[in-house]
């Protein structure tokens, strides 16, 4: 008879301390394991992170406690290395319309994301490593940078990149979409729309953002841009004449200056701003409250640069959001230099100017009349009465006493944070902002 001894091996062997990912293949270290007693197999070296398999066989004359001698199956691990995150830039700062860029470097694969806390000013975009930062509207705006966890590495912590969004001196907050007709240097205090109507693409929307609710009800939510003042605030006057005719004042012999005038009175209220019709209460913030000059023009020299000296040169102000044209924005309307909109020869040239009322189809099948100004004319001795400058039917730079009954354009400016979302000025693409 033959009788077999065998050694009993008592504990399966285990991974000996850990292991971090460090670019190279690592093999573990092992507990219980002697080379002599057991034959090491399965996946013993890796480089990534993860947890593998190897497997140990009892050699001749060795067993299991429990008896058997087949492998037993043991993982092992690789851990993940601490990430790390960094940017090429944590600030940055940009003008409206205008990108930059910034660079991440990371360790491992892992996926980059970044949001903005304030899409109005600054917007985000990822590709690779590049963020890409592009400026809406000037403020202020936080991007948070994340790295995913990768193959081999942990989540790194977040960065941040602090945006300033400026507006340009000299330019306007829709620099990028440059549309037809504007001119680029200042003339009358403003980088003008300048030109007839079909030569200048300043068609906009106010109290909506949606093109076809816009197109289609022109008479509630199409204007036209004025002119972009230096610090890049929008100037605006409605399309179409508000859908009654007015009086400049009731009073005809009083010195009724414009702050006191019923005019100023009723568009500052419920004439038209607390008007939801025209004003959707959300869009009322919008519209900057601005220091309007007045006074008075007994100049009969009515050039577009001799009214803009004499209006610009007013020293009475009033701070309210709502005004009309001055004279000197409608002479200015047509061409470079402005016009003298008083001479008879020059009528048809100022009638044909994108800014005349003339040229407006007003879709509620309102009449087409003279158009009140805000700038008053002043008294006249020999009739005893006050007057205000209006445009006649003629396309003539007039005046007439404070309760001729003319049509009403609201003409207001749009705060400076107001954002581009698109069209391209004219009048079947409007431009949209937010």
């Amino acid at each position: 008879d033959t009788i077999n001894l065998f050694s009993a091996i008592s504990t399966v062997p285990s991974q000996s301390g850990t292991l971090t990912y460090s670019g190279s293949a690592q093999s573990p270290s092992w507990s219980n394991y002697s080379s002599t007693q057991l034959t090491l197999g399965g996946t013993t070296s890796k480089t990534d992170a993860g947890t593998y398999t190897a497997t140990f066989t009892p050699k001749t004359n060795y067993i299991w406690s429990d008896g058997s001698t087949s492998a037993k199956n043991v993982n092992w691990t690789i851990g993940k290395a601490a990430g790390s995150l960094t940017l090429s830039s944590s600030s940055a700062t940009l003008n409206v319309g205008a990108s930059t860029n910034v660079t991440v470097t990371r360790a491992g694969s892992g996926t980059i994301s970044a949001t903005s806390n304030a899409t109005g000013v600054a917007t985000v975009s990822v590709s690779g490593t590049t963020i890409t930062i592009t400026g809406k509207a000037s403020g202020t705006a936080t991007i948070t940078v994340k790295v995913a966890e990768g193959t081999n590495h942990k989540v790194p912590s977040n960065k941040t990149i602090s945006v300033t969004v400026n507006q340009p001196a000299g330019t306007y907050i829709l620099n990028s979409l440059k549309p037809s007709g504007l001119n680029t240097t200042i003339e009358g205090g403003l980088y003008r729309f300048q030109g007839a109507s079909n030569s200048v693409n300043n068609y906009i929307c106010f109290g909506t953002t949606d093109k076809s609710t816009c197109t289609n009800d022109t008479d509630k939510y199409m204007y036209r841009i004025i002119g972009i003042s230096s610090d890049g605030q929008l100037k605006l006057i409605k399309k179409e004449a508000l859908n009654d005719r007015r009086y400049w004042n009731s009073s005809t012999v009083t010195d009724i200056a414009w702050s006191s005038s019923d005019l100023y009175k009723g568009l500052n209220g419920s004439y038209f701003l607390s008007n939801t019709t025209y004003v959707p209460s959300a869009w009322s913030s919008k519209i900057a409250t601005t220091s309007w000059k007045y006074g008075d023009n007994i100049n009969t020299n009515v050039t577009a640069e001799n009214l803009y000296a004499t209006e610009n040169g007013w020293t009475t102000t009033t701070s309210v959001k709502i005004g009309l044209m001055y004279a000197h924005d409608y002479a200015f309307a047509f061409q470079k230099g402005g016009l003298n909109c008083s001479t008879s020869g020059t009528y048809s040239t100022c009638k044909n100017a994108w800014i005349s009322l003339w040229l407006e189809e007003n879709d509620s099948n309102f009449g087409l009349y003279s158009e009140w100004t805000m700038s008053r004319y002043g008294y006249s001795s020999r009739n005893s009465y006050y007057y205000a400058w209006y445009i006649s039917v003629k396309g003539e730079l007039d005046y007439n006493t404070l309760p001729g009954v003319y049509a009403v354009r609201p003409v207001f400016f749009l705060t400076p944070d107001i954002s581009y979302i698109g069209g391209t000025g004219t009048a079947s693409d409007p431009i949209l902002i937010n």
